[in-house]
């Protein structure tokens, strides 16, 4: 069963240029434009996808495939959106993918120009430059064939994609672009594909911003609007001609995020077009590198030019609104103390120096107690896998932020475009290390509201004490898990009050040989697990709602012993899941041995398998079972919803257990408030219930507990 996780609500900022009338039209230039390599409606070869376009299938990619078969149009290609040079009339009902090839010639390479793909498409594509995969959009991952469909998405705005430095992407002589654009269905009603592909402007770029080291610049734009007498730009006047519409204009900006709007008006001066672009100026004194010798404060902006090291006894503070461009590999160290206090109007942005650039990691070592406040951290180069911190030695840890035997506050921070915005982007955010070889020592964190949104792992700890609450995870790639906690520490991990929505891969909390508190998060629409409880230690999970998870709700592993309170689990693969993963040997080295689990106050239900035990397969430990006990829970099937594989696993049916259907509110809204007149109301035990439930409501609200994690509250808004 697949429910769509999307009906939950959360706020999404976005910035918003409003035009009074209408959209603007009028566009703004700052520098050169770029060169292009495939302009927009050349002609490409291109193959009307009733078949694999090639055998084998990955052939057509190739500069040498022999294209000379297929038909020779312009882009773009598709039907339906009145925007088709090559009118497809014949692929509604008969085919789902278009595949086109551009070969193309280049003189010389600059090796550091930024490489952009501008494409518009509906629905989906996946293009590939000198037969390397360089973009995907709309598409699932892993190969696709001529039927794969694509998601919904409308064309009509390009989307520009960079791709990366044109030294690593092109070779002088002759090269390939080649793009399999896919619809989202046979009778969809329309399809779009119209690439081109250029070099980014020579200014410096993040996305739509512009960076520049000079107080004044030099600014060129035109519009179409009919009867424009002037164009301004605050209170100056541009040099405007009226009879092509374009105009320039010198501006002279502020230190910091300038954001320059021109206006153009008509005779009467009322507003008939607009336009606006983002420059950040960073002055030649806000150029900063190499090691701190007083404390620092940064406002505006500033070009970290160089790996920044900020000394014991020295303290680096960030004003709101800065913004801290970092260039290629570079990173902070902080040995003193690192106070970076944004607003919620005003957050600080670590973020790459232009486009294609990714910069290393904020590293904390034996650091005084620091914070992240309102920070929005991106582009850092943070893929890998922590896998790598399991054998001995030397450890190069990848992560956007690094804290070894020491404290951190992270509050209100976003983790996004890491390492960049690619479909296949997985970067991983916090690592919080007390094991590390070279500095060992106690390491700690409070990551409080923050999102982690489109990455690989939000936070990974070794032998480290974190509270993760108030948390939002969405969209997390790769193998790693959102939230990952190896080994005990004192106190223990506490996972409180978190979201997690619909990672595209892997599971959303997994504590390894570790006994964290885990109470009152929402996981839902994992292809895995929802939790993994991994290894010995003594893990504790109360309040929680898991829903849609393929693999399974909660999976208890290799000996770890869980107490499972008044969760509700819904609509999973299997709701429980008690077995030996293996990964005895390095670099795991688990500990064999099925799980051990004492559930109480749960309701299971709508899952394929309620529950499933199985035993050990290694014949070498004393107890090659996994065991269950289950008190005072609704387990849809009863007792005979226990699935046991083996001779060793046990099953202990307790007292209070019941099979109803518990009577949610809204199953398909992911709503699993209990209704009026439900039998898990009033008939939990009490004495083990906690004293409130995932809502703050206390527990009981009426003449004993409820199961699950709700307790009924008709005056806190029932729905009937």
């Amino acid at each position: 069963m697949k429910r769509s996780c999307g009906r939950f609500l959360f706020t999404v900022v976005v910035v918003l240029i409003a035009v009074c009338g209408g959209v603007s039209a009028m566009t703004l230039h700052l520098g050169s434009e770029g060169a292009d390599f495939v302009s927009p409606g050349e002609a490409w070869r291109f193959y009307r996808g009733t078949a694999p376009a090639s055998v084998p299938d990955d052939a057509w990619k190739e500069i040498g495939f022999d294209d000379s078969a297929w038909e020779t149009g312009p882009a773009g290609f598709g039907f339906g959106d009145d925007d088709d040079a090559t009118i497809l009339d014949d692929m509604r009902g008969s085919y789902l993918t278009v595949y086109i090839r551009k070969e193309f010639s280049v003189a010389s390479v600059a090796p550091e120009a930024v490489l952009e793909l501008a494409i518009d498409y509906d629905d989906g594509f996946i293009a590939y430059l000198n037969s390397r995969e360089v973009a995907r959009r709309s598409m699932p991952a892993g190969p696709a064939t001529h039927t794969t469909t694509a998601a919904s998405h409308e064309a009509g705005t390009p989307e520009i994609i960079i791709l990366g430095r044109a030294g690593d992407l092109l070779k002088e002589g002759g090269n390939l672009l080649a793009i399999e654009g896919h619809n989202i269905s046979l009778t969809s009603s329309d399809f779009s594909l119209i690439p081109a592909l250029r070099t980014a402007p020579d200014t410096v770029r993040t996305g739509d911003t512009y960076i520049v080291t000079t107080e004044t610049v030099a600014l060129t734009g035109r519009t179409d609007a009919a009867g424009t007498a002037a164009v301004m730009i605050g209170e100056l006047s541009t040099d405007f001609d009226a009879n092509d519409g374009t105009w320039q204009a010198d501006i002279t900006l502020l230190p910091g995020l300038n954001t320059v709007t021109a206006r153009a008006l008509d005779a009467d001066a009322n507003e008939v077009d607009a336009g606006s672009m983002e420059i950040v100026y960073v002055s030649e004194a806000n150029h900063i590198s190499g090691e701190l010798t007083e404390d620092l404060t940064l406002s505006g902006a500033y070009l970290v030019e160089d790996t920044l090291t900020v000394p014991a006894e020295r303290v680096l503070k960030v004003e709101p609104g800065t913004v801290v461009l970092m260039k290629n590999d570079v990173s902070i160290v902080v040995e003193g103390q690192l106070l970076a206090d944004g607003t919620d109007q005003q957050p600080i942005r670590f973020t790459h120096y232009g486009n294609a650039a990714t910069w290393k990691q904020i590293l904390f070592v034996k650091a005084v107690e620091s914070r992240l406040n309102h920070c929005v951290i991106e582009y850092a180069d943070s893929e890998g896998a922590h896998q790598d911190y399991y054998e001995p030695g030397p450890r190069d840890y990848h992560e956007a932020v690094v804290v070894l035997a020491c404290h951190i506050d992270v509050n209100n921070c976003t983790f996004q475009r890491l390492p960049d915005d690619s479909h296949g982007a997985e970067g991983d955010a916090i690592a919080i290390i007390s094991d590390d070889p070279n500095y060992p020592g106690e390491a700690t964190a409070r990551i409080s509201g923050c999102d982690f949104l489109g990455i690989g792992q939000g936070v990974h700890t070794r032998f480290s004490h974190v509270l993760v609450e108030d948390c939002f995870f969405t969209g997390k790639r790769g193998d790693n898990d959102d939230v990952d906690l190896w080994g005990e520490s004192t106190p223990p991990p506490l996972i409180r009050n978190n979201i997690f929505l619909d990672p595209d891969h892997d599971d959303a909390i997994n504590p390894t040989r570790c006994s964290p508190v885990i109470v009152g998060n929402l996981i839902a629409g994992t292809d895995d697990h929802g939790i993994v409880l991994r290894d010995e230690g003594s893990p504790i999970l109360i309040n929680n709602v898991v829903i849609d998870c393929a693999n399974g709700g909660i999976a208890i592993e290799n000996s770890s012993t869980a107490t499972l309170i008044n969760n509700t689990i819904v609509g999973c693969g299997r709701g429980l899941r008690l077995f030996d993963l293996g990964r005895w040997g390095p670099p795991y080295r688990l500990n064999p041995g099925g799980g051990i689990a004492t559930v109480v106050n749960c309701i299971i239900w709508d899952c394929s398998t309620p529950i499933a035990l199985a035993d050990s397969s290694n014949t070498e430990i004393a107890d090659r079972g996994s065991h269950i006990t289950v008190l005072y829970s609704d387990i849809e099937g009863g007792r005979d919803g226990i699935s046991v594989s083996g001779q060793h696993s046990t099953v202990t049916w307790g007292e209070g257990n019941i099979d109803a259907d518990p009577l949610f509110a809204d199953l398909d809204t992911l709503d699993v408030h209990l209704l009026r007149g439900s039998p898990a109301i009033d008939t939990a035990d009490t004495t083990q219930a906690p004293e409130t439930d995932r809502d703050g409501h206390p527990r009981p609200c009426g003449v004993a507990a409820d199961m699950g994690a709700y307790e009924y509250a008709p005056v806190t808004g029932e729905v009937e």
